[in-house]
């Protein structure tokens, strides 16, 4: 069985503020001189535990600059996955198909920042995969689930993405909407309906 020092104490889940107080006050004890040792009346105490001083400044500083370069190389690493992922976003909202269209349409015809979506739908399993809707609730209602556009794919999403024809009028635009409407669309309008 092997066991590690991590097992004993997980350093990672103590605030960075503990070692920066342990810093502090080490460092004060270490480099303070000796009259203001007197006047915090611990010339006693830096006598019998002074051997410990150095060593506790040492590992604070160590870990704190540690933790200030793992949370820089963390915010490196976002940044440039955060690029890649709104580069992959751009490239499938330009090729969304007709029947992912048609889902996202929804916002529009029904005129709401979440629409109901079938949870066992492979279109909609999909823009979800591909990070363009997402659940904002893990409560359903029946077989459907609150859903919303991600913040990207709201600012993104043109027009044009959805399958919008330039060249119809606004009625040929509503008919092209409303006959072209995802089926599960239509059959839960027409469950709302009939209750």
């Amino acid at each position: 069985m092997d066991f590690s020092f991590s097992d004993l104490l997980d350093f990672s889940k103590i605030p960075i503020k503990i070692f920066l107080l342990f810093a502090i006050v080490s460092g004060l004890l270490l480099f303070g001189s000796d009259e203001f040792l007197l006047q915090l009346k611990l010339t006693e105490f830096e006598q019998d535990y002074g051997k410990f001083f150095g060593i506790i400044f040492i590992t604070c500083v160590a870990f704190i600059v540690l933790s200030i370069v793992y949370y820089i190389f963390n915010k490196i690493n976002y940044y440039f996955l955060s690029r890649k992922m709104n580069k992959y976003l751009r490239y499938e909202i330009k090729c969304l198909d007709s029947f992912e269209q048609a889902a996202i349409r929804e916002f529009f015809v029904q005129g709401k920042k979440t629409v109901l979506f079938p949870m066992d739908n492979p279109v909609i399993s999909g823009l979800t995969n591909k990070g363009i809707l997402k659940a904002v609730s893990n409560i359903a209602n029946g077989m459907h689930i609150p859903m919303s556009l991600t913040r990207f794919a709201d600012k993104h999403l043109k027009e044009n993405d959805l399958g919008f024809l330039k060249e119809l009028n606004e009625d040929e635009l509503k008919e092209f909407i409303i006959s072209n409407r995802p089926e599960w669309a239509k059959d839960y309008l027409y469950e709302r309906l009939n209750k």
